[in-house]
């Protein structure tokens, strides 16, 4: 089965570190490609440049996108290309910034099962975390893009071409018109694409963005999430963000020997971890804390009149 299956990143130059951690994470027995997005002096032979690939709409989308939203828009390019190649069954995708600490037969099993597999960006209802509200989640989507699972199927290059043409032009980081890089369009693939599956294990994915509903512990020599189940791969992407309200996030969920431990790692290759694209920080206002408060005020009236009985009444 390991020979069937590829392991593929997207990453620039900069944030090859990262991809290099990575692949000391993985199991051996696995082929692994890093697709590569821009210029590189990176002499690894497992390196593919995006710019390489057999694609006639790569030049007007290096033209197009900043690096952030190119990297995302990549993946389904990357994904079908080594899909294609010959032998190769199964390719999966994990972040550069992921680690993997778990076995990974649940992740074969699963993608010999499913054509297309996802994980959830959280898995319990709430109200409001410190990392965002529900509108937060339905507004920048449901499933996460920093790991999927495909099977060669008619069924799995439909949706990757699908996914392509939506990316060529329309993976902006832009919530107000609908986009989140390549991550929002994936509402639609349980719609969509049959032989689909969200898994929901919680030692899955792992990051910034579900650490309000996992606690990891240190238990019989490994990690466990929710002294339940194992940890299987943890993103570190978001947790690199430097700020008083991720340490915290990071420490009440246990993590923090965790992204200790990861960071060492990254600097065995670097000597400074290079800044990563953060969601959370890019949604989240970096004003004063007077302006926050004068903002609030100002929403708290505006809502108040909204809702006050009379205007009901008025509008009527």
């Amino acid at each position: 089965m390991a020979g069937k299956t590829l392991i593929f990143t997207v990453c620039t130059a900069e944030h090859y570190p990262f991809a290099q951690v990575l692949a000391d994470s993985l199991p051996k027995e696995f082929a692994f490609k890093v697709g590569m997005v821009g210029e590189s002096v990176v002499g690894d032979l497992n390196v593919v440049q995006f710019r390489a690939l057999p694609f006639e709409v790569i030049p007007e989308m290096q033209q197009r996108y900043d690096t952030s939203a190119l990297v995302a828009a990549a993946k389904p390019f990357f994904a079908s290309y080594f899909l294609q190649q010959n032998g190769i069954e199964n390719v999966i995708y994990f972040d550069p910034t992921t680690f993997i600490y778990g076995d990974f037969g649940d992740i074969l099993q699963k993608s010999t099962t499913y054509d297309i597999v996802l994980t959830p960006r959280l898995t319990r209802k709430f109200g409001k975390s410190t990392y965002g509200d529900e509108k937060m989640f339905l507004n920048t989507g449901m499933y996460d893009n920093g790991f999927f699972v495909v099977r060669k199927s008619q069924n799995t290059f439909r949706f990757l071409e699908w996914w392509q043409q939506r990316l060529t032009d329309r993976a902006y980081f832009d919530v107000c018109n609908g986009m989140n890089h390549d991550q929002l369009w994936l509402n639609y693939v349980p719609i969509l694409f049959e032989n689909s599956c969200i898994y929901k294990h919680i030692g899955w994915n792992v990051g910034l963005q579900n650490l309000h509903e996992r606690v990891l512990t240190f238990k019989d020599s490994k990690w466990v999430v929710n002294l339940s189940e194992p940890l299987v791969f943890f993103n570190f992407k978001e947790c690199l963000e430097e700020g008083t309200e991720v340490k915290k996030m990071i420490k009440d969920s246990g993590a923090t020997k965790l992204l200790s431990r990861y960071k060492e790692s990254v600097k065995q290759y670097t000597a400074i971890i290079p800044p990563v694209f953060s969601l959370r920080k890019s949604l989240h206002s970096s004003d004063s804390a007077f302006r926050r408060g004068l903002k609030d005020t100002l929403r708290s009236i505006v809502d108040t009149i909204t809702y006050f009985p009379i205007y009901h009444k008025i509008s009527k």
